[in-house]
């Protein structure tokens, strides 16, 4: 059931309260329209709903409090003739987003203004509010993925679409190095790119510690080899990390190895994390810059992930992949952090500015205001129960009391 035909019970709260929240509720729905990007595809969408932190009794206030929002903007005949936020409004506000990110974010919000792009401040609000509900679990966050990049409402992710989310994943400022690292198909993209900058022996040494940091017990005999090919100077395949850490790397070995005892488990470990460094701000930064390396990156990737072969990425597919790559997700959680601020940005300048022209009666705005932070504030506190319809008798008693309801 959608955000439009679902019927609220609050799980607790006095009669009154409840008639309250669930007459507000009632008037929502021929008020509150969800974008139709998200509306092709209501099914994914009930599905996020029902298995978001989106709730708690507080959730209906929000809900009514967007209500007494659209009334003040559609003024006495019910035309909005206010209140749009063009594209390039919207875009201030996603600064830090990159332009292939926002755009895939930008298609959630155009509904029917989107040839003239301007979105509908209430339908960002709430966009950005779901947006900014972190899902209860990963197989949530696949489906809201999704409906994010899959904008024709197939089901599936074409290469294209894979592709474009693999570009705002790897764009991502909580994305690092370590992503491709984990992942054997794109290691190997990875590593092909340090050898064309003739850096490929920081990627070898950071793996052969990985290896070795498997082992139990270290001897002399599997730690030599590292120490010899990489860390002593002018070794065969020298890493970039300082003389003193070269030589307090090389001093702890021997000392171990002359004395007889064990050999240091963190003995690499200063080492790898400065060649990590490395990695991840050159080697790293270098490859998101070239345009033929990400696509090989997603190339490779995509064949891994559609496991059937088909030339379409299935959810369960997708799923099934995240498991093993859940830094894939980087995407939607750095746009967790950026939509919450989004709605904070709205709710406290464009739209509100924009009603305080119409409305200048500072008593109402700011009661308007208190609710509508109120119902953002506890939104994302808990669950709220949602029942189907039950009826027309009940339906026509809500109805009734919705008629007493001061707006």
């Amino acid at each position: 059931m959608g955000i439009c035909n679902t019927k609220s019970r609050v799980a607790s709260g006095s009669g009154s309260d409840n008639r309250e929240v669930l007459s507000g509720i009632s008037e929502m729905k021929s008020s509150v329209r969800i974008t139709n990007a998200i509306e092709t595809k209501q099914k994914i969408y009930d599905d996020l709903l029902k298995n978001s932190d989106i709730g708690s009794e507080k959730t209906e206030l929000w809900q009514k409090s967007m209500h007494l929002l659209q009334s003040l903007a559609e003024g006495p005949e019910g035309k909005l003739d206010i209140s749009y936020m063009t594209k390039d409004e919207v875009k201030e506000i996603f600064v830090d987003v990159d332009q292939g990110s926002f755009e895939h974010t930008w298609g959630l919000f155009a509904s029917r203004f989107q040839e003239k792009k301007r979105v509908d401040p209430k339908e960002f609000v709430l966009t950005m509010s779901l947006l900014a509900t972190p899902a209860k679990d990963t197989a949530t966050e696949c489906v809201l993925i999704f409906t994010i990049f899959d904008p024709d409402g197939s089901g599936t992710l074409d290469r294209e679409e894979f592709g474009s989310l693999m570009k705002a994943t790897i764009m991502s400022k909580l994305t690092h190095v370590e992503f491709l690292m984990k992942n054997d198909a794109a290691k190997k993209v990875m590593e092909e790119h340090m050898a064309s900058e003739y850096t490929e022996e920081n990627g070898r040494f950071y793996e052969a510690v990985n290896e070795w940091k498997k082992i139990e017990d270290p001897t002399v005999e599997n730690t030599a080899p590292i120490i010899d090919t990489y860390i002593r100077v002018n070794s065969e395949q020298q890493v970039n990390i300082s003389s003193g850490m070269a030589a307090a790397c090389v001093d702890a070995f021997e000392s171990a190895r002359d004395s007889g005892g064990k050999i240091p488990k963190d003995l690499f470990d200063a080492s790898q994390k400065e060649i990590y460094k490395i990695i991840d701000k050159d080697s790293f930064s270098r490859f998101k810059k070239n345009d033929d390396e990400i696509d090989k990156l997603c190339d490779a990737l995509f064949k891994e992930c559609d496991h059937d072969g088909s030339g379409c990425i299935t959810l369960p597919e997708y799923k099934a992949w995240v498991q093993s790559n859940p830094d894939a997700m980087n995407f939607l959680r750095e746009l967790n952090s950026v939509s919450e601020d989004a709605v904070e940005q709205v709710r406290n300048s464009v739209y509100f500015k924009r009603l305080s022209v119409m409305d200048p009666d500072p008593q109402k705005m700011q009661e308007l205001r208190d609710k509508y932070a109120e119902g953002l504030k506890n939104m994302r506190d808990g669950g709220v129960e949602t029942l189907e319809e039950e009826g027309e008798e009940e339906e026509n008693e809500e109805e009734k009391e919705t008629e007493e309801v001061a707006l």
